[in-house]
């Protein structure tokens, strides 16, 4: 336990170290009409819990040494995001370092060979699924960093809960990974939780992306593994169906895809409930996918497949009656101007 408490401190340390830097140079994200904060707060504070991240996963497990092709993917996001936060990049560039992160996942063997069912996918296929799941993935997480302490929180809950499988799975190794994430984000959250004093930017945004994303098929594609693939799904619930909704959302309101907006979910229960209650709703929701998630594995009955789908119908409808009744007085205020 003491090396977690050790996890912990470097990541404040480097944190703050982070809020230093963001400072002396400027490095800040700035309000705009897309944006909830009213003042521009550092914005490269991921860069710490990151490096936190790294040096315990060096001293504590062989994570780094054993998958090289991993480490690559890894430094490959990390490189992106910390550009995006300084230059902003076009999505189109984005989505070239993601590609690239995504093949050497493939190439590594933990692409997405099986979606259960004991159905095996042609590489060709394999590889398609692998660069969709890992490039949704990844930007799920950036798309749900649009309040103080909320990706922190649900990112702590969500590797927490792959800490839970890998430990009855008797994977030390990632599960000791595992942990060094969930102790160096307990770190960052003293100063991400509202209001924050640094966010943790598109750096820390897309690497959490990218880590849940690959924690999701060491799960499930390795040989050994008796994990099926709805698993992680049910586990990144909230992050998958935000980005679900919002693509189809855009699409009927003939937006771009990757139009910035303030209508995610976050956002609509922000506009009602505030900071503090929305973060307390969605990592309650966040728990409760959780808990299904292990309660599926445990028990493979039909009525876990019954809840889930309420929760995402749920989710659904109150998206859309949240999304189109903000749309609908917009537009009415808007016509009688």
């Amino acid at each position: 336990m003491i090396n977690f408490l050790i996890v912990f401190l470097l990541s404040i340390v480097f944190t703050l170290l982070m809020i230093k830097i963001s400072k002396k140079y400027g490095i800040y994200d700035y309000p705009n009409s897309r944006k909830i904060h009213k003042d521009p707060i550092p914005r490269i504070g991921g860069v710490g819990f990151l490096i936190s991240i790294f040096i315990s996963a060096v001293f504590l497990t062989d994570i780094f040494e054993k998958f090289t092709l991993f480490t690559i993917a890894m430094l490959i996001i990390i490189f992106e995001g910390l550009l995006d936060d300084l230059i902003n990049l076009h999505f189109s560039q984005k989505f070239i370092f993601e590609f690239f992160s995504a093949s050497f996942i493939f190439l590594s063997g933990f692409g997405v060979k099986t979606i259960g069912f004991d159905i095996i996918l042609h590489p060709a296929i394999s590889f398609i699924i692998t660069i969709i799941g890992f490039v949704g993935v990844i930007n799920a997480f950036n798309m749900i960093d649009g309040l103080d302490g909320l990706l922190t929180i649900l990112s702590i809950i969500i590797f927490l809960t792959f800490s839970y499988f890998f430990y009855i799975l008797n994977n030390f190794e990632l599960l000791k990974f595992s942990l060094c994430i969930v102790f160096s984000l307990l770190g960052f959250l003293v100063f991400n939780f509202p209001n924050a004093k640094t966010f943790m930017g598109d750096v820390g945004a897309l690497s959490l992306g990218f880590l849940s994303a690959s924690f999701s098929v060491f799960l499930t594609q390795s040989k050994s593994s008796m994990v099926p693939p709805i698993i992680p799904v049910i586990i990144l619930s909230i992050p998958i169906f935000d980005t679900i909704w919002t693509i189809i959302r855009r699409i009927l309101n003939n937006y771009p895809v990757f139009y910035s907006d303030k209508r995610h979910l976050h956002h609509i229960l922000y506009s009602k409930f505030g900071k503090i209650k929305t973060i307390i709703i969605l990592s309650a929701l966040q728990l409760f996918f959780s808990t299904i998630s292990i309660l599926f594995y445990k028990l493979n009955e039909i009525y876990l497949w019954i809840i889930a789908l309420f929760c995402f119908i749920f989710l659904g409808v109150l998206g859309y009656e949240k999304s189109y009744h903000i749309w609908f007085w917009r537009g009415r205020t808007t016509s009688s101007r």
